[in-house]
């Protein structure tokens, strides 16, 4: 487990004793590794069945590859920035401040026609991150992503709770690189047991396009 860190928590031992308080979740290399081996059920998890929510939606247009800069979540009333990251020590761990989200920079830019887009981010138990209410996405949802190239728009398919092995064991399908169509999977942590986080919330959203007002 590590510990988040925002510009006004990085120096002195007050901010380091404040954040002795807080408990954050690391996405790591295990679950993200495609070499881990799939099959087997989830147990203990619910799912938001996917829906086609892009029918008789506004015009969308294709929108060419970019590096991802801010994530938006109006649902949730959440507006990111997103920074590149990527594994350290066999792990890939989110941004130090738990308001940022971090973007895999091996997965695929939004935009691209093949792949996945990989971003995870903290969740606090105590509140606060960017990440902790992602669970409360549904089904037909739009999230953004700002790009270099413009805003690329997503509707969430599916909304789901992983237990630890579970994501471990569908990790190819989560965030291998040879599929996905260049969808959206965004990834934190859930249920909080008072120590640590036992579970994963992952949320898969199809790719739309930018927007007709964006263009």
């Amino acid at each position: 487990m590590t510990e988040p860190a925002s510009g006004s928590h990085r120096a002195g031992p007050t901010g380091r004793a404040r954040w002795r308080r807080y408990a954050v979740a690391t996405v790591t290399a295990v679950q993200l590794l495609a070499t881990v081996l799939g099959g087997g059920a989830v147990i203990g998890s619910f799912l938001v069945p996917g829906s086609d929510a892009s029918a008789g939606a506004p015009e969308y247009t294709a929108i060419r590859p970019g590096a991802p800069l801010r994530l938006a979540m109006p649902t949730l009333h959440v507006t990111a920035p997103i920074v590149p990251i990527a594994m350290v020590d066999h792990a890939l761990d989110p941004p130090r401040d738990y308001r940022e989200v971090g973007w895999w920079q091996t997965s695929a830019r939004p935009g691209a026609a093949r792949g996945q887009t990989v971003i995870t981010g903290h969740t606090v138990h105590t509140g606060g991150a960017s990440m902790n209410r992602l669970g409360k996405l549904t089904a037909g949802d739009f999230v953004d992503v700002i790009s270099q190239r413009g805003r690329m728009r997503y509707v969430v398919q599916r909304t789901k709770v992983y237990s630890k092995a579970a994501v471990a064991r569908h990790a190819q399908d989560l965030f291998g690189q040879d599929h996905g169509r260049g969808r959206l999977v965004l990834v934190t942590c859930t249920d909080w047991n008072g120590v640590t986080y036992e579970s994963n919330v992952v949320v898969v959203a199809k790719p739309l396009g930018a927007p007709a007002d964006q263009r």
